[in-house]
């Protein structure tokens, strides 16, 4: 089922952009939003940033919304480009801002705690602070997409070091994106203009490479975020071919062998768009005119995945529809042979 509809507040999503689920099951999801152009301060035209605290149910209608915290601005608790993320062992909230490089840290609330810069003294390159990832050991990793680089922090923002150079070799990145950290502590990159994903030790070893640019089923085009559940299965957020693809979810196997792809199967609308559609006789109108409503299924350049292991479901954020698309993940499914 889907979770979502276009909204500037309250609920619903604005260019969801990545994910995060707490130990009770609630999912924390960042909004890009958007911004004006208005005769007022740069730091005060943006409308729909905000991080938004929703369950997402097992079944269509079962989703809740349970409220949204920050807002576009530059002060500290508020959000310019939120990117990233990510929920610790306390279930405190971190978030990536991509335009002043840093991380801002909530409660489960929504109460801003505190707030770090991801760019260290010296530092003179341009910086994008991204993804975000927090493993067993509360260490805190964050991509950045014009360094280049994985930086590592502590939870309260102290530097532990970093790894990475612009380049298309082991240890080497073309703009990183989104990230995840698995259960054995390796931490995974989507190495986004390098059309790939790499797999690494906590301290910047490198392990492996999963997928690689190219035109076959199995290839990977602007990965965006990456996703590995209990079994090893790693789950890519590919974002698209090219500007006219609607990007897709690319599986892969522990080894890295390819198992299959997503495009998107939001064959009903979610409750929440059911509301809105209802509420507007036009709405209903102009979907009876079409011939077939199959175009909305699909993914719309999708750029965050997560694994809900509790659940066992795959959840996509769905940036340009504004909702989330879910996915049961069946244990020893096979496809049916149809020539016995």
């Amino acid at each position: 089922h889907n979770v979502g509809r276009g909204s500037q507040t309250g609920m619903g999503f604005n260019n969801p952009v990545a994910l995060a689920l707490a130990s009770n099951g609630a999912v924390y999801v960042a909004n890009r939003g958007s911004e004006s152009i208005s005769n007022v301060g740069w730091n005060r035209t943006g409308i729909g940033q905000r991080i938004g605290k929703v369950t997402l149910g097992q079944i269509a209608g079962e989703e809740e919304y349970l409220g949204e915290f920050s807002r576009y601005g530059s002060a500290e608790g508020q959000l310019i480009w939120p990117a990233g993320v990510a929920v610790d062992q306390e279930d405190h909230v971190y978030v990536t801002d991509e335009w002043m490089n840093r991380v801002s840290v909530f409660d489960s609330e929504g109460n801003f705690l505190r707030c770090w810069s991801t760019v260290q003294s010296g530092d003179s390159e341009p910086n994008g602070a991204s993804g975000i990832a927090i493993d067993a050991n509360n260490t805190v990793f964050v991509t950045d997409g014009r360094s280049h680089k994985v930086r590592k922090f502590s939870t309260d923002g102290t530097f532990l070091g970093s790894w990475g150079s612009l380049g298309s070799g082991e240890n080497e990145f073309d703009s990183p994106w989104g990230m995840t950290v698995d259960g054995e502590g390796y931490v995974y990159v989507a190495d986004h203009k390098n059309h790939r994903v790499q797999k690494y030790t906590a301290d910047g070893g490198f392990v492996a490479q999963i997928g690689s640019a190219g035109t076959k089923k199995w290839n990977l085009s602007y990965p965006t975020d990456v996703a590995v559940d209990p079994d090893g299965d790693i789950y890519v957020c590919d974002w698209s071919k090219n500007k006219w693809d609607r990007g897709r979810i690319q599986i892969f196997s522990a080894d890295g062998e390819f198992l299959t792809g997503l495009v998107g199967d939001a064959q009903q609308l979610s409750a929440w768009a059911e509301m809105t559609v209802k509420a507007n006789a036009d709405y209903i109108k102009r979907r009876r005119e079409v011939p077939s409503t199959e175009p909305e299924w699909t993914f719309a350049q999708p750029t965050a995945v997560a694994f809900d292991a509790a659940n066992n479901c795959i959840l996509v954020a769905d940036t340009q529809r504004s909702r989330i698309q879910v996915y049961h993940k069946q244990s020893g499914y096979m496809v049916p042979q149809l020539n016995l």
